[in-house]
């Protein structure tokens, strides 16, 4: 027997894409929790974790090999869009 599954939109496929964009949320939540955990726990600890961050977010050799690694997951993201492929 089929699991009745959630629909809201006549095209199936934009069910499927809610699904993915709520998972994420989901993803996106838990990673922003668990920041504030750690950056609370190091403040407990005596360690501005805020200066630091700010301090390696200016530097140029991080900021030129985080740009290379955000193009690099865009790519891979919007491959998924090519009918090709690619």
């Amino acid at each position: 027997m089929d699991e009745e599954r959630y629909h809201a939109f006549d095209d199936p496929v934009h069910d499927q894409l809610l699904g993915i964009v709520l998972a994420l949320g989901a993803e996106v939540w838990s990673l922003r929790d668990r920041l504030g955990l750690m950056e609370q726990a190091l403040a407990e600890q005596n360690i501005d974790v805020s200066a630091l961050v700010e301090q390696l977010a200016r530097d140029p050799d991080r900021i030129a090999a985080m740009t290379s690694d955000r193009d690099a997951f865009l790519a891979r993201m919007l491959a998924a869009l090519d009918p090709a492929g690619r």
